[in-house]
């Protein structure tokens, strides 16, 4: 198998990209959102309940100061988000596991209307949009 080519500080986890069904719009149906669009919904009123699927350590470096909650990608019910309807912002370290949670949420019967996965995850937070956040 050859490396992937994202530059270092991968996980284990990321590194199983080339499993997700790819870029042909059969699975991929919940939103995908860069960080800088999601500062301008922030700041316009969006109010996304918030879902880091990241691990516990990963979350105590680094995180949105408004996560919600955090569940690993591995681990993620559709109990771990609000059943009561509104949008729910996912995000990881570079979306990967991001893309893996909305997909398993998905399958566990939340709307995918309702999920928007955070393009490049904190990562991409980090170089968009708040430059001082620690890096891992």
């Amino acid at each position: 198998p050859a490396a992937s080519g994202g530059g270092g500080g991968r996980t284990l986890d990321e590194d199983s990209d080339h499993l997700l069904a790819g870029d042909n719009g059969a699975t991929a149906s919940f939103h995908t959102i860069a960080p800088t669009d999601a500062l301008t919904k922030l700041k316009n009123g969006w109010s996304p309940w918030v879902l880091d699927v990241r691990l516990q350590t990963e979350h105590d470096i680094v995180a949105l100061p408004f996560t919600d909650r955090v569940i690993p990608h591995r681990t993620v019910q559709s109990r771990h988000v609000p059943q009561s309807g509104g949008d729910v912002l996912v995000y990881c370290k570079a979306g990967v596991r991001g893309k893996k949670a909305c997909l398993q949420l998905i399958e566990k019967g939340v709307d995918p209307d309702r999920l928007y996965n955070l393009d490049g995850g904190i990562m991409k937070w980090q170089t968009d949009v708040d430059t001082s956040m620690p890096r891992y």
